[in-house]
């Protein structure tokens, strides 16, 4: 008899826990008005509702597309190394907060400064290096970012 009581008591509570999230109430009919039906996998239910932790996901990596501004490619030569090095100590010197990059990808060395989710925040970079008058040649590229959780 017990168990009976249990059972009917949790069959009864189903419907309420159900109603927790907004899919829930969405989803429950109401008299008089349209029923929604709502199509999506279960475990997005599973995850409504959650509270995001970034102290969960320490030490994560997450790649995402963006762009980084190239202001110096140069050859495989000592001179060209020390050109770009040159690129990345006047960004370093002027523009502290953005990121530089140097680096060799065959055949040449490269100098690429900064990371932007969108081409409009590199453009408006670029602008401003451009107006510095210290590059010939300035461009956007597309790049992996890469993005390290806390």
């Amino acid at each position: 008899m017990k168990r009976i009581r249990v059972l009917l008591l949790t069959l009864a509570t189903l419907p309420l826990m159900a109603q927790d999230n907004i899919v829930g109430r969405l989803t429950q009919p109401v008299p008089g008005q349209g029923v929604i039906t709502i199509h999506q996998d279960a475990r997005l239910n599973y995850l409504l509702g959650q509270v995001y932790n970034p102290m969960q996901s320490k030490g994560k990596k997450i790649q995402t597309v963006g762009y980084r501004i190239q202001i110096y490619a140069g050859g495989n030569t000592r001179y060209a190394k020390e050109e770009a090095q040159k690129a990345a100590n006047f960004i370093k010197e002027n523009y502290p907060e953005i990121p530089i990059y140097t680096e060799f990808v065959a055949p040449r060395w490269v100098c690429r400064v900064g990371d932007y989710k969108t081409i409009e925040e590199a453009d408006q970079v670029m602008r401003m290096l451009k107006k510095s008058g210290n590059f010939k040649e300035i461009a956007i590229l597309p790049n992996q970012l890469i993005n390290i959780t806390l």
